[in-house]
């Protein structure tokens, strides 16, 4: 959850995707089988076999790298949403008193 902390203003919240498990169990799915393209590249003895193991191991970890890169964008975005609400919570709420630009 981003937080159903009493002291902040508005309903509680619902999970952030962050918090959802789907994510790392990816992550960890697609590292998995990439560690098993990259042994199947060491343990193959033909030449195709191993420009092919080659080329799935490293889509297997681009996947991951793009899924690792996706959580912790989220996971940093949800950090910076709490630290916001907390903010805006002890300054008695969004300033008001800017002007707009012009």
């Amino acid at each position: 959850m981003i937080s159903n902390d009493p002291r902040l203003p508005g309903p509680p919240r619902a999970s952030h995707p962050a918090d959802n498990s789907t994510l790392p169990l990816y992550m960890v799915f697609f590292f998995l089988l990439g560690v098993v393209g990259f042994a199947t590249y060491g343990l193959s003895g033909g030449e195709g076999a191993i420009v092919l193991a080659s080329i799935i191991s490293g889509v297997f970890f681009a996947c991951f790298l793009l899924l690792f890169a996706i959580y912790w964008v989220g996971y940093l975005l949800k950090a910076h949403t709490i630290w916001l609400a907390e903010f805006q919570a002890g300054a008695g709420g969004p300033s008001t008193d800017q002007q707009p630009e012009a």
